[in-house]
Parts: structure tokens; sequence; C-alpha cells
């Protein structure tokens, strides 16, 4: 069922006002202006340029908040307190994204990135029950808030009831086919999804930034992969990757299945992390909550 409605009279006009007074600029994308709250220290104002696409793709993601709003928020995507008339108001997340995080050389534990990992299928689960097609699954689309819990993000160039998306996949994240990858089909997801876990896990892209984009699709093409036969989740990836799973939601029982097995970290995987896990035999009860 598709609980989006087509009613002009449900969404507030689309008259694209300046920001709150006493709100800061922090940050722009290629969906909108980000903006800190004037009163609330955990909420951010996201708002349209006066770029035409970027004026679209705030209206889309104001839809798809409002259908989250109408039943019910999950955990980990990022949360909106309101849908106003150029924009969204959203929880603001401490440690911004994840790709960004690892890159200033923020820290996790390697039993925390499989947490995210587990909480990051979860959400894709979630959007894809209420038919929407996040279209760009990847690190700098994951939220780090206070808690350290993840928080998926940025919908503006979404799918969603059939509409197709206004973004695509990067590339080593895309699925080698174009057509899959264009409608931001759940198996494109899917696909995404196994080399967002790869980035969650190693803290790296699947492919390295020099690499040409034809050559990581030629690879593609032909069922090239990074090797994650050492990383842990590794075949839960390369199941990704491979189309071995239907849906987000058999994704996380795998990633459950692994951590109830007791998960085997080889010594190397530790090279990944910080000298600042110590701690790196205890917590595995709380990966299930």
């Amino acid at each position: 069922m598709c609980f989006f409605g087509n009613d002009d009279d449900d969404m507030p006009p689309a008259r694209y006002i300046d920001p709150p007074e006493g709100s800061k600029f922090i940050t722009s994308g290629g969906s909108g202006l980000i903006y800190s709250s004037p009163a609330i220290r955990g909420e951010i104002y996201k708002i349209c340029s006066h770029d035409p696409d970027s004026k679209e793709n705030i209206e889309r993601e104001k839809l798809i908040f409002q259908n989250m709003m109408s039943v019910g928020q999950h955990p980990h995507v990022v949360r909106c307190f309101k849908v106003i008339e150029n924009g969204v108001i959203l929880e603001r997340a401490e440690h911004g994204d994840l790709r960004e995080y690892y890159q200033a050389g923020g820290v996790a534990t390697i039993y925390e990135r499989i947490k995210w990992c587990k909480q990051l299928a979860s959400a894709v689960d979630y959007i894809h029950g209420l038919h929407i097609r996040h279209a760009d699954l990847c690190g700098k689309n994951i939220l780090l808030d206070a808690d350290r819990k993840i928080k998926l993000c940025d919908f503006a160039g979404s799918g969603f009831c059939g509409n197709l998306p206004t973004v695509s996949a990067e590339i080593g994240y895309a699925h080698p086919n174009r057509d899959q990858n264009r409608r931001a089909t759940v198996k494109a997801e899917i696909h995404a999804l196994g080399s967002t876990m790869y980035e969650i896990i190693t803290t790296r892209r699947p492919f390295s930034s020099d690499n040409e984009p034809g050559v990581v699709a030629h690879w593609l093409n032909n069922g090239v992969y990074p090797s994650v036969y050492h990383l842990p989740l590794g075949d839960v990836i390369m199941g990704c990757w491979k189309g071995r799973y239907p849906c987000a939601l058999q994704v996380q029982r795998a990633i459950e299945l692994a951590i109830s097995e007791g998960l085997s970290i080889p010594i190397h995987v530790f090279w990944y992390t910080s000298p600042l896990m110590l701690n790196v035999l205890a917590g595995m009860d709380a990966l299930l909550n």
C-alpha cells in the first residue's frame, strides 16, 4: 500500500522563504541548505536553495517525511520534527555523517561497526516497506548521533511509490545493471547496502577513488569485488553484492545470525580499528539489542 497522496492541501505551500531569524548556516548539499535551529540545539532546518532542482527535491523529501510521520518514524532514520513551507525540521546528529567522521579520524570499535550495519539494514527494510527507495546508500548519507547510533538521511532524491529517483548510487555502490540502478530497485538497494556495510566495517569505500569509473564498472560487470573473506560480516556483504538476499530484512537476519553464532574476527582485522579498542571481547550481547 502506498501512503503518499496527491492532495496539495495536505502540504504547506512551497513559498521558499528565508531561514528563520537567528539561525546559522551549517552546510549545503545537492538537495538543499542546512541551518541550525535558533532555539533548539538538537534541531536543524533543511530548506531549499534558489536552484529549481533543489526546490523540487525538497518538495519530494517533504512528502517522504510526511509519510514516515503518518505511520511512525524509525529509530535509525533521521527524525523529522516538522514539515514547513520551505523544507523540514530534522534532528541534529552530533557527529555528522559517518564518512566525514572516519575521514576526520573518528574511531569506532569493530563491534560498534557491526551494530551499525544491523541498524542500517533495519532502516532500509523500514523505508522499503513504505515504498521508498533511497537510491544513494553510502557513508555520506548515514549520520552518527550523540548516543553513537546511526541515522539514515537525505531522501531529497529518493524514489517513492513508483516515482523514479532523481539521484543515483555512487560508483562501487551502484548495481552493475544500469536499469536496476536507474530505478533503484530493491536488488540495487541491497547491492548498495552491501557496499555501505563494507564502508562501515573498513572505514573505506569499496573501490579506491583513484580507480576510473569505467574500470570499476567493468569489474562489477564481471563480478569482481573487493576481497571480504577476512572481514567481520564479509559473507553477508558478499551476499548483498551477489544478490543472495531478496530484501533488507533478510540482510538484517543474516547479521543477527552471524552475531548469535559468534563472529570470527581475525587478528589482522584490528588494523582497521582504533588503538583505543581495548575491550574488544566485551559487548557481544548488546549487538542483538
